[in-house]
């Protein structure tokens, strides 16, 4: 089985008010979340990627990329090609951009261990995103962005990428139309979605390792919402498991970076002999993976950039709103 070596995560450093935005927008009730991870106007997908990239690479040179995103700054390109050049790797890395949903960094590292048991080599897996939305609907959404990657290889890591398992049915939760700048949404849609993939490919998961869930050291989770998280619990997640993992109260919604980041805090707490176990979820599919951690993970600190720095209600509305208006 192919193995993680080394990883990286990247947050913006700005954090916007979630409870000034919510009272501007006259939006009654307690936010979701305290703060958004908002990148600064020369930050976007791509450069976050090459942050998280440089902290997982530790100056090694990938033979393939696996790129995910849902808000790549250009279209009709390969963000990973992009991002190889942006790395100064040779020409002949192998670029593969994956789309689909939030969660869909497990399909990356599912790809990458084929690539890298097949003898490609090390592969980097990077999820990426900022998914804007503006006015009001950033209330619900909690628009944040980050950035984490991952390298994987056939031997020499820490822990190896275990079995994987899928369950859920196309539902509209989270989707975009076309060439529409904002999101959709139906945060009912999306809470029962969430919870019944999660049900299907846990149970599936303990029923193929043996492995009951609540015995996981820690479950990493896509979270694109508070609520998500606490149906966790009907799947057998117990809030220990998640207490070193959980962000989106912090820090908001990353979308497809949310279960990296997740996974990232999950490794940096990990012993040897233990096993976490990963949960992507969007679309109505669940995707749950267990890594057996098989030597101290190399620490990435990502913990210590929850915090960040604050800015203020006007200098978010002046980053969003630019954004929306014009290129950068």
């Amino acid at each position: 089985m192919a193995e993680l070596i080394r990883y990286g995560a990247y947050l913006p450093k700005y954090r916007a008010p979630l409870g000034e935005i919510q009272t501007f927008e006259g939006r009654p009730g307690r936010p979701r979340a305290k703060s958004l991870a908002t990148p600064s106007l020369d930050e976007d997908a791509l450069t976050m990627a090459w942050e998280a990239a440089g902290r997982a690479l530790g100056g090694t040179a990938p033979a393939a990329i696996v790129s995910l995103s849902h808000s790549a700054p250009f279209g009709f390109r390969k963000m990973s090609q992009t991002l190889a050049r942006a790395l100064e790797l040779d020409a002949d890395v192998g670029c593969f951009d994956i789309s689909g949903h939030p969660g869909s960094l497990l399909d990356g590292l599912e790809l990458a261990s084929a690539l890298a048991d097949g003898g490609r080599g090390e592969v980097l897996v990077i999820a990426s995103d900022h998914v804007v939305s503006y006015d009001a609907n950033v209330c619900d959404m909690l628009s944040a962005g980050g950035a984490a990657a991952f390298l994987v290889g056939a031997a020499g890591g820490f822990a190896t990428l275990g079995p994987l398992v899928r369950d859920g049915r196309e539902v509209y939760d989270i989707w975009r139309l076309g060439q529409e700048p904002e999101v959709r949404y139906r945060l009912e849609v999306l809470f029962d979605g969430y919870g019944r993939s999660a049900r299907g490919a846990f149970g599936k998961l303990e029923r193929l390792t043996e492995r009951a869930t609540a015995k996981y050291a820690s479950v990493c989770a896509s979270q694109p919402h508070p609520q998500t998280l606490r149906a966790l619990g009907r799947a057998g997640v117990t809030e220990a498991q998640l207490a070193s993992t959980s962000f989106v109260a912090q820090i908001g919604n990353l979308g497809s970076a949310s279960v990296g980041v997740a996974l990232a805090l999950g490794l940096d707490t990990a012993r040897k002999g233990q096993v976490v176990a990963a949960f992507g979820y969007g679309a109505g599919e669940g995707i749950a993976q267990a890594i057996e951690i098989t030597s101290a993970p190399p620490k990435s600190g990502t913990a210590a950039q929850i915090a960040g720095e604050p800015i203020d209600l006007g200098t978010y509305y002046r980053w969003t709103r630019r954004r929306q208006q014009e290129p950068h």
